[in-house]
Protein backbone atom coordinates (compact mmCIF):
# COMPACT_ATOMS: atom_id res chain seq x y z
CA UNK A 1 0.00 0.00 0.00
CA UNK A 2 1.44 3.27 -0.66
CA UNK A 3 1.72 6.37 1.98
CA UNK A 4 -0.92 7.74 -0.29
CA UNK A 5 -3.44 5.38 0.13
CA UNK A 6 -2.27 4.95 3.87
CA UNK A 7 -2.89 8.81 4.37
CA UNK A 8 -6.11 8.24 2.22
CA UNK A 9 -7.23 5.77 4.73
CA UNK A 10 -6.61 7.22 7.46
CA UNK A 11 -8.22 10.35 6.61
CA UNK A 12 -11.52 9.00 6.46
CA UNK A 13 -11.35 6.31 9.65
CA UNK A 14 -14.37 6.66 11.60
CA UNK A 15 -14.27 8.34 14.76
CA UNK A 16 -16.68 9.91 17.68
CA UNK A 17 -18.41 13.38 15.67
CA UNK A 18 -19.14 15.10 19.16
CA UNK A 19 -15.92 17.02 19.01
CA UNK A 20 -17.45 18.44 15.86
CA UNK A 21 -21.04 18.79 16.88
CA UNK A 22 -19.83 20.90 19.91
CA UNK A 23 -17.47 22.94 17.96
CA UNK A 24 -20.95 23.81 15.28
CA UNK A 25 -22.71 24.78 18.28
CA UNK A 26 -19.97 27.14 19.97
CA UNK A 27 -19.38 28.39 16.75
CA UNK A 28 -23.44 28.85 15.71
CA UNK A 29 -23.51 30.69 19.15
CA UNK A 30 -20.71 33.10 18.69
CA UNK A 31 -21.80 34.11 14.88
CA UNK A 32 -25.17 34.99 16.80
CA UNK A 33 -23.35 37.06 19.23
CA UNK A 34 -20.86 38.45 16.75
CA UNK A 35 -23.98 39.37 14.81
CA UNK A 36 -26.02 41.04 17.55
CA UNK A 37 -22.88 42.90 18.84
CA UNK A 38 -22.49 44.82 15.61
CA UNK A 39 -25.81 46.08 15.71
CA UNK A 40 -26.33 47.20 19.11
CA UNK A 41 -22.17 49.02 19.00
CA UNK A 42 -23.63 50.42 16.10
CA UNK A 43 -20.69 49.08 14.08
CA UNK A 44 -23.68 48.67 11.54
CA UNK A 45 -24.29 52.09 11.52
CA UNK A 46 -20.16 53.34 11.53
CA UNK A 47 -19.31 50.82 8.39
CA UNK A 48 -22.12 50.88 6.14
CA UNK A 49 -24.75 53.33 7.03
CA UNK A 50 -23.28 56.66 8.24
CA UNK A 51 -20.43 56.61 5.80
CA UNK A 52 -21.28 58.80 2.08
CA UNK A 53 -19.49 55.67 0.65
CA UNK A 54 -17.76 52.33 1.40
CA UNK A 55 -14.30 51.16 0.65
CA UNK A 56 -14.91 47.55 -0.88
CA UNK A 57 -12.02 45.31 -1.74
CA UNK A 58 -10.55 46.55 -4.81
CA UNK A 59 -12.59 44.79 -8.20
CA UNK A 60 -16.10 44.33 -5.69
CA UNK A 61 -16.63 48.16 -6.17
CA UNK A 62 -20.06 46.66 -7.48
CA UNK A 63 -20.77 45.19 -3.41
CA UNK A 64 -22.54 48.36 -1.97
CA UNK A 65 -24.48 49.09 1.11
CA UNK A 66 -28.45 48.39 0.96
CA UNK A 67 -30.30 51.53 1.58
CA UNK A 68 -32.07 52.86 4.87
CA UNK A 69 -31.82 50.36 7.56
CA UNK A 70 -31.47 47.23 5.11
CA UNK A 71 -27.87 46.53 6.51
CA UNK A 72 -30.00 45.83 10.30
CA UNK A 73 -31.93 43.40 8.42
CA UNK A 74 -29.26 41.65 6.74
CA UNK A 75 -27.58 41.35 10.11
CA UNK A 76 -30.61 40.19 11.90
CA UNK A 77 -31.04 37.39 9.38
CA UNK A 78 -27.10 36.62 9.87
CA UNK A 79 -28.29 36.61 13.43
CA UNK A 80 -30.69 34.12 13.08
CA UNK A 81 -28.76 31.54 10.54
CA UNK A 82 -26.17 31.50 13.85
CA UNK A 83 -29.13 30.07 15.66
CA UNK A 84 -29.75 27.93 13.10
CA UNK A 85 -26.78 26.97 13.02
CA UNK A 86 -26.24 26.34 16.60
CA UNK A 87 -29.44 24.36 16.24
CA UNK A 88 -28.88 22.25 13.02
CA UNK A 89 -31.64 23.56 11.59
CA UNK A 90 -31.78 23.20 7.68
CA UNK A 91 -28.00 22.89 8.72
CA UNK A 92 -26.67 22.89 5.25
CA UNK A 93 -28.47 25.72 4.04
CA UNK A 94 -27.82 27.64 6.60
CA UNK A 95 -24.28 27.60 6.77
CA UNK A 96 -23.71 28.12 3.45
CA UNK A 97 -25.99 30.90 3.40
CA UNK A 98 -23.98 32.88 6.12
CA UNK A 99 -20.57 31.75 4.41
CA UNK A 100 -22.07 33.73 1.40
CA UNK A 101 -23.54 36.49 3.53
CA UNK A 102 -20.15 37.63 6.04
CA UNK A 103 -18.16 37.18 2.59
CA UNK A 104 -20.22 40.04 1.19
CA UNK A 105 -19.72 42.13 4.42
CA UNK A 106 -15.85 41.33 4.37
CA UNK A 107 -15.81 42.61 0.89
CA UNK A 108 -17.60 45.39 0.81
CA UNK A 109 -15.72 47.52 3.52
CA UNK A 110 -12.66 47.30 4.45
CA UNK A 111 -12.34 49.78 6.95
CA UNK A 112 -12.02 48.72 10.30
CA UNK A 113 -10.10 45.02 8.36
CA UNK A 114 -9.21 42.50 11.60
CA UNK A 115 -8.15 38.68 10.86
CA UNK A 116 -10.76 37.31 12.33
CA UNK A 117 -13.59 38.38 9.58
CA UNK A 118 -11.26 36.22 7.35
CA UNK A 119 -10.82 33.43 9.93
CA UNK A 120 -14.25 33.34 10.00
CA UNK A 121 -14.75 32.80 6.01
CA UNK A 122 -12.24 30.16 6.43
CA UNK A 123 -14.01 27.96 9.17
CA UNK A 124 -17.57 28.90 7.81
CA UNK A 125 -16.44 27.56 4.55
CA UNK A 126 -14.69 24.44 5.78
CA UNK A 127 -18.13 24.27 7.41
CA UNK A 128 -20.40 23.77 4.87
CA UNK A 129 -18.76 20.38 3.60
CA UNK A 130 -18.55 18.42 7.29
CA UNK A 131 -21.28 16.29 8.35
CA UNK A 132 -21.93 18.56 11.86
CA UNK A 133 -25.54 17.91 12.07
CA UNK A 134 -26.17 14.33 12.52
CA UNK A 135 -26.35 14.60 16.00
CA UNK A 136 -27.65 16.88 18.85
CA UNK A 137 -29.63 18.84 15.86
CA UNK A 138 -32.80 19.70 14.91
CA UNK A 139 -32.40 18.27 11.10
CA UNK A 140 -31.95 14.71 12.83
CA UNK A 141 -35.29 15.07 15.24
CA UNK A 142 -36.84 16.08 11.56
CA UNK A 143 -35.63 13.13 10.08
CA UNK A 144 -33.94 15.44 7.11
CA UNK A 145 -30.69 13.19 8.00
CA UNK A 146 -29.86 10.04 9.57
CA UNK A 147 -28.85 10.01 12.84
CA UNK A 148 -24.93 9.44 13.42
CA UNK A 149 -22.20 9.13 16.31
CA UNK A 150 -19.20 9.28 13.83
CA UNK A 151 -17.52 11.39 10.93
CA UNK A 152 -14.16 10.75 9.22
CA UNK A 153 -10.86 11.91 10.78
CA UNK A 154 -9.90 14.52 8.70
CA UNK A 155 -13.51 16.73 9.87
CA UNK A 156 -10.77 17.39 12.89
CA UNK A 157 -7.58 17.44 11.17
CA UNK A 158 -8.42 19.89 8.76
CA UNK A 159 -9.16 22.30 11.47
CA UNK A 160 -5.72 21.76 13.59
CA UNK A 161 -3.57 21.93 10.50
CA UNK A 162 -5.90 25.65 9.84
CA UNK A 163 -5.50 26.71 13.60
CA UNK A 164 -2.04 25.69 13.26
CA UNK A 165 -1.17 28.00 10.84
CA UNK A 166 -2.97 30.66 12.10
CA UNK A 167 -0.68 30.40 15.09
CA UNK A 168 2.89 29.60 13.20
CA UNK A 169 1.92 32.64 11.58
CA UNK A 170 1.25 34.99 13.78
CA UNK A 171 4.11 34.25 16.03
CA UNK A 172 6.80 34.32 12.50
CA UNK A 173 5.04 37.91 11.75
CA UNK A 174 6.10 38.95 15.10
CA UNK A 175 9.97 38.50 14.44
CA UNK A 176 10.34 42.13 13.86
CA UNK A 177 11.41 45.60 15.72
CA UNK A 178 8.22 46.70 16.31
CA UNK A 179 7.24 43.82 17.98
CA UNK A 180 10.63 42.68 19.47
CA UNK A 181 11.38 46.21 21.00
CA UNK A 182 7.85 46.31 22.36
CA UNK A 183 7.20 49.76 20.22
CA UNK A 184 3.67 48.52 19.24
CA UNK A 185 2.91 47.23 22.43
CA UNK A 186 3.88 50.36 24.38
CA UNK A 187 1.92 52.26 21.62
CA UNK A 188 -1.34 49.92 21.97
CA UNK A 189 -1.47 50.53 26.12
CA UNK A 190 -1.01 54.56 25.91
CA UNK A 191 -4.39 55.60 27.03
CA UNK A 192 -5.44 52.14 28.78
CA UNK A 193 -6.80 52.06 32.37
CA UNK A 194 -4.28 49.73 33.74
CA UNK A 195 -1.70 51.29 35.29
CA UNK A 196 0.81 48.24 35.16
CA UNK A 197 0.57 47.95 31.66
CA UNK A 198 2.44 51.11 31.69
CA UNK A 199 5.50 49.22 32.75
CA UNK A 200 7.79 48.65 30.24
CA UNK A 201 8.94 45.26 31.84
CA UNK A 202 5.04 44.46 31.26
CA UNK A 203 4.82 45.15 27.91
CA UNK A 204 7.93 43.13 27.24
CA UNK A 205 6.43 39.88 28.55
CA UNK A 206 3.39 40.29 26.81
CA UNK A 207 5.67 40.77 23.68
CA UNK A 208 7.63 38.11 24.19
CA UNK A 209 5.73 35.79 25.92
CA UNK A 210 2.91 36.48 22.94
CA UNK A 211 5.63 35.25 20.25
CA UNK A 212 6.10 32.24 22.33
CA UNK A 213 2.40 31.19 22.67
CA UNK A 214 1.89 31.50 19.34
CA UNK A 215 4.93 29.92 18.26
CA UNK A 216 4.57 26.94 20.75
CA UNK A 217 0.84 26.16 21.61
CA UNK A 218 0.51 24.34 18.23
CA UNK A 219 2.91 21.46 19.34
CA UNK A 220 1.79 21.69 23.30
CA UNK A 221 -1.44 20.94 22.38
CA UNK A 222 -0.53 17.95 19.70
CA UNK A 223 0.89 15.89 22.64
CA UNK A 224 -0.64 14.47 25.14
CA UNK A 225 1.74 14.89 28.11
CA UNK A 226 1.69 18.96 27.59
CA UNK A 227 -2.00 19.22 26.17
CA UNK A 228 -4.03 19.87 29.57
CA UNK A 229 -1.29 22.67 30.17
CA UNK A 230 -0.90 24.39 26.69
CA UNK A 231 -4.93 24.19 27.00
CA UNK A 232 -5.03 26.10 30.34
CA UNK A 233 -2.22 28.43 28.99
CA UNK A 234 -4.36 29.52 26.19
CA UNK A 235 -7.20 30.00 28.14
CA UNK A 236 -5.20 32.83 30.51
CA UNK A 237 -4.01 33.90 27.04
CA UNK A 238 -6.97 34.06 25.03
CA UNK A 239 -9.17 35.75 27.78
CA UNK A 240 -6.80 38.18 28.38
CA UNK A 241 -6.60 39.36 25.28
CA UNK A 242 -10.25 39.22 24.94
CA UNK A 243 -11.08 41.42 27.84
CA UNK A 244 -7.82 43.97 27.61
CA UNK A 245 -7.72 44.51 23.88
CA UNK A 246 -11.67 43.38 22.93
CA UNK A 247 -10.58 41.81 19.90
CA UNK A 248 -13.81 40.31 19.35
CA UNK A 249 -14.82 36.67 18.63
CA UNK A 250 -11.16 35.32 17.59
CA UNK A 251 -10.12 34.46 21.22
CA UNK A 252 -13.19 32.40 21.76
CA UNK A 253 -13.32 31.00 18.28
CA UNK A 254 -9.79 29.56 19.20
CA UNK A 255 -10.90 28.31 22.56
CA UNK A 256 -13.71 26.54 20.58
CA UNK A 257 -11.66 25.02 17.82
CA UNK A 258 -9.28 23.51 20.73
CA UNK A 259 -11.38 20.82 20.95
CA UNK A 260 -10.09 19.13 18.05
CA UNK A 261 -6.72 18.81 19.49
CA UNK A 262 -7.67 16.12 22.36
CA UNK A 263 -7.73 12.80 20.43
CA UNK A 264 -10.85 11.41 18.97
CA UNK A 265 -12.46 8.07 19.69
CA UNK A 266 -12.13 5.35 17.07
CA UNK A 267 -15.37 3.77 16.37
CA UNK A 268 -14.37 0.44 15.53
CA UNK A 269 -17.81 -1.11 14.18
CA UNK A 270 -18.50 2.10 12.12
CA UNK A 271 -17.49 2.47 8.39
CA UNK A 272 -17.50 5.39 6.79
CA UNK A 273 -17.96 5.45 2.25
CA UNK A 274 -16.59 7.29 -0.62
CA UNK A 275 -12.89 6.94 0.67
CA UNK A 276 -12.62 9.31 -2.82
CA UNK A 277 -8.68 10.30 -2.91
CA UNK A 278 -10.12 13.59 -4.76
CA UNK A 279 -11.10 14.96 -1.12
CA UNK A 280 -7.30 14.08 -0.10
CA UNK A 281 -6.12 16.02 -2.77
CA UNK A 282 -8.31 18.89 -2.46
CA UNK A 283 -7.49 19.44 1.16
CA UNK A 284 -4.13 19.42 0.34
CA UNK A 285 -4.33 22.37 -2.32
CA UNK A 286 -6.51 24.25 0.47
CA UNK A 287 -3.71 24.05 3.16
CA UNK A 288 -1.08 24.77 0.27
CA UNK A 289 -2.87 28.19 -0.58
CA UNK A 290 -2.86 28.69 3.04
CA UNK A 291 0.62 28.29 3.33
CA UNK A 292 0.98 30.95 0.26
CA UNK A 293 -1.05 33.33 1.14
CA UNK A 294 1.00 34.94 4.49
CA UNK A 295 4.16 34.91 2.76
CA UNK A 296 3.08 36.71 -0.90
CA UNK A 297 4.18 40.26 0.86
CA UNK A 298 7.63 38.56 -0.60
CA UNK A 299 6.72 39.23 -3.92
CA UNK A 300 6.85 42.97 -3.18
CA UNK A 301 10.14 43.20 -1.06
CA UNK A 302 8.43 46.08 0.97
CA UNK A 303 7.68 46.06 4.80
CA UNK A 304 3.69 44.76 4.70
CA UNK A 305 3.24 46.52 8.12
CA UNK A 306 3.72 49.66 6.24
CA UNK A 307 2.81 49.41 2.45
CA UNK A 308 -0.06 46.97 3.55
CA UNK A 309 0.65 44.94 0.52
CA UNK A 310 0.33 41.19 1.56
CA UNK A 311 -0.73 42.42 4.55
CA UNK A 312 -4.75 41.26 4.77
CA UNK A 313 -4.94 37.19 4.94
CA UNK A 314 -1.40 36.76 6.29
CA UNK A 315 -1.94 36.29 9.75
CA UNK A 316 -0.02 39.69 11.00
CA UNK A 317 -1.97 40.14 14.40
CA UNK A 318 -1.58 43.44 16.48
CA UNK A 319 1.59 44.45 14.31
CA UNK A 320 0.42 47.98 13.20
CA UNK A 321 -1.30 51.14 14.59
CA UNK A 322 -0.67 53.85 12.26
CA UNK A 323 -1.96 57.55 12.96
CA UNK A 324 -1.75 60.90 10.72
CA UNK A 325 -3.70 62.80 7.91
CA UNK A 326 -4.69 63.09 4.47
CA UNK A 327 -5.99 65.08 2.11
CA UNK A 328 -6.25 65.47 -2.17
CA UNK A 329 -4.76 68.55 -4.08
CA UNK A 330 -6.64 68.50 -7.07
CA UNK A 331 -5.61 70.37 -10.32
CA UNK A 332 -7.52 70.77 -13.80
CA UNK A 333 -4.55 71.74 -16.48
CA UNK A 334 -7.66 72.57 -18.73
CA UNK A 335 -8.39 75.53 -16.76
CA UNK A 336 -5.64 76.17 -14.36
CA UNK A 337 -7.65 75.52 -11.42
CA UNK A 338 -6.27 73.84 -8.14
CA UNK A 339 -8.55 73.17 -5.13
CA UNK A 340 -8.45 70.93 -1.99
CA UNK A 341 -10.33 67.81 -1.00
CA UNK A 342 -10.70 67.12 2.89
CA UNK A 343 -11.97 63.03 3.53
CA UNK A 344 -12.45 64.46 7.61
CA UNK A 345 -15.31 66.29 5.56
CA UNK A 346 -16.99 63.05 3.74
CA UNK A 347 -16.12 60.33 6.17
CA UNK A 348 -16.81 59.47 9.24
CA UNK A 349 -14.19 58.39 12.28
CA UNK A 350 -13.80 54.84 11.71
CA UNK A 351 -13.64 55.05 7.95
CA UNK A 352 -11.53 58.56 7.97
CA UNK A 353 -9.03 56.61 10.62
CA UNK A 354 -8.76 53.62 7.92
CA UNK A 355 -8.00 55.60 4.96
CA UNK A 356 -5.19 57.79 6.72
CA UNK A 357 -2.66 54.06 6.88
CA UNK A 358 -4.21 52.51 3.97
CA UNK A 359 -2.31 52.60 0.31
CA UNK A 360 -4.86 50.92 -1.75
CA UNK A 361 -7.57 53.19 -0.40
CA UNK A 362 -6.47 55.97 -0.67
CA UNK A 363 -6.07 55.22 -4.24
CA UNK A 364 -9.11 54.63 -4.34
CA UNK A 365 -10.39 57.63 -2.82
CA UNK A 366 -8.36 59.46 -6.06
CA UNK A 367 -10.65 57.17 -8.21
CA UNK A 368 -13.72 58.44 -7.01
CA UNK A 369 -12.43 61.83 -6.78
CA UNK A 370 -11.46 61.23 -10.79
CA UNK A 371 -14.90 60.37 -11.52
CA UNK A 372 -17.20 62.92 -9.54
CA UNK A 373 -14.54 65.77 -11.13
CA UNK A 374 -15.64 63.90 -14.55
CA UNK A 375 -19.16 63.91 -14.26
CA UNK A 376 -18.74 67.90 -13.03
CA UNK A 377 -16.96 69.14 -16.32
CA UNK A 378 -13.42 68.47 -15.25
CA UNK A 379 -12.29 64.74 -17.16
CA UNK A 380 -8.57 65.58 -17.21
CA UNK A 381 -7.69 65.90 -13.35
CA UNK A 382 -5.05 65.44 -11.92
CA UNK A 383 -5.20 64.22 -8.32
CA UNK A 384 -2.23 64.55 -5.53
CA UNK A 385 -2.42 62.52 -1.98
CA UNK A 386 -0.51 64.71 0.55
CA UNK A 387 0.00 63.12 3.78
CA UNK A 388 1.75 62.17 7.09
CA UNK A 389 1.64 59.13 8.39
CA UNK A 390 3.37 57.65 11.96
CA UNK A 391 4.02 53.58 12.23
CA UNK A 392 3.21 53.05 15.70
CA UNK A 393 4.10 56.23 17.26
CA UNK A 394 7.14 56.24 15.49
CA UNK A 395 8.35 59.58 13.55
CA UNK A 396 5.65 60.71 10.85
CA UNK A 397 6.82 60.54 7.10
CA UNK A 398 4.91 60.34 3.93
CA UNK A 399 3.09 57.35 3.14
CA UNK A 400 2.46 58.59 -0.46
CA UNK A 401 4.39 59.94 -2.66
CA UNK A 402 3.35 63.97 -3.66
CA UNK A 403 4.58 64.56 -6.96
CA UNK A 404 2.27 60.98 -8.04
CA UNK A 405 -0.70 61.76 -9.74
CA UNK A 406 -3.09 59.21 -8.58
CA UNK A 407 -5.84 59.84 -10.66
CA UNK A 408 -3.31 58.46 -13.86
CA UNK A 409 -2.24 55.47 -11.74
CA UNK A 410 -3.25 52.15 -12.55
CA UNK A 411 -3.50 49.49 -9.66
CA UNK A 412 -1.07 46.98 -10.16
CA UNK A 413 -2.01 43.92 -7.06
CA UNK A 414 1.05 41.61 -8.21
CA UNK A 415 3.42 44.60 -7.98
CA UNK A 416 4.97 47.07 -5.54
CA UNK A 417 3.14 50.19 -6.11
CA UNK A 418 6.39 52.86 -6.76
CA UNK A 419 3.88 55.61 -5.35
CA UNK A 420 3.91 54.74 -1.81
CA UNK A 421 7.15 56.23 -0.09
CA UNK A 422 9.53 53.50 1.91
CA UNK A 423 9.29 53.63 5.88
CA UNK A 424 12.75 55.19 6.68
Amino acid sequence: MTYANRLNDRLWEPVDNRPLIVFRILLGFLLFLECMNDMISGKVTDLFIEPAFTFPFIGFEWLQPLPGNGMYIYFSIMSMLGIMIMTGVFYRIAMAVFTVMWTIIYLMQKCDYNNHYYLIILVCSLMCFMPAHRRFAVDVYMGLVKKSNVCPRWAGWLFIAQFGIVYTFAAINKINAEWLSGRYMKYLMTGMDHPFLQEKSVQLFLCYSGLLFDLLITPLLLFKRTRIVAFCMACVFHLFNAFVFKIGIFPFLSLSAMIFFFPETRVQRASVNNKNRIGMYLMGVYLLVQLLLPVRYLLFGTDPNWTEEGFRMSWRMMLRNKAGWVYFRITDPDSGKTWIDEPENRLNYITLNSLVGLPDMIWQYAQRLKKECKDNGFPHVRIYAMSEVSLNGGTPQFLIDPNTDLAGVKWEPYRHAAWIVPLK
